[in-house]
């Protein structure tokens, strides 16, 4: 029986990191890894040094569109490493989508399909919004009154206990960083190591943990 073909788009943000290497062999392992565990053989690689953000990322992108063209050749899906290995932004990803080349994120798994990608990135992209949101308004309303807003001893006592959390959570995060979300969020359910906020560990709540304390994303 004949593996299946994928081609592996790889990206790093940054030049300096093109040059380093840095992210790259990381994201390499990953998805021959996947391949290797799902009988996929890996038809073609393409990596990118190019930011994710504007309007016209994918114009910026050309190895993305290499990609993109050779796996509709093949007629097979690209493969990443993580979500934002393409973007975390629901118009870029959606735009990709009408490209009907498959995509696979082996953090999530080959069976998550583009309508799930599409609800993990409006996940992502709201995230930021609100907290960028409530950011803005908390300073305004700081700046208008000349004070700190709500109660600040409490305030403080929260981010000291955040901060502790994080700090135990932080090594434990860095020795799984490699594999998929949802792996990590089952080792740390088994472990009982209690997620933020008193919920339950899934790929979405791991991600914004690596991401806040900068294990993880561009």
């Amino acid at each position: 029986m004949m593996s299946q073909p994928i081609v592996a788009y790889y990206r790093v943000s940054r030049e300096k990191q093109g040059r380093s290497g840095l992210g790259l062999d990381g994201q390499r392992r990953l998805i021959s890894a996947f391949a290797g565990n799902e009988g996929m053989e890996i038809a073609g690689e393409f990596t990118e040094v190019e930011t994710g953000k504007g309007a016209d990322a994918l114009e910026r992108r050309p190895q993305l569109a290499a990609a993109l063209k050779k796996a509709k050749r093949l007629k097979c899906p690209v493969v990443v490493a993580k979500l934002d290995r393409l973007s975390r932004d629901v118009a870029f990803i959606a735009g990709l989508m009408a490209k009907r080349v498959p995509f696979i994120v082996t953090e999530l798994g080959k069976d998550v399909d583009s309508f799930m990608l599409h609800i993990y990135a409006a996940v992502a992209e709201k995230e930021r919004s609100v907290i960028a949101e409530r950011t803005r308004l908390a300073l305004a309303e700081a700046k208008h009154r000349g004070k700190r807003l709500g109660n600040q001893t409490q305030a403080d006592v929260n981010k000291a206990a955040a901060a502790t959390r994080d700090a135990g959570l932080e090594p434990i995060l860095k020795e799984m960083w490699e594999l998929p979300y949802r792996e990590i969020a089952q080792e740390l359910t088994d472990r009982r190591i209690p997620a933020p906020r008193g919920g339950a560990w899934n790929p979405m709540t791991v991600m914004r943990a690596m991401k806040r304390l900068g294990i993880a994303g561009e």
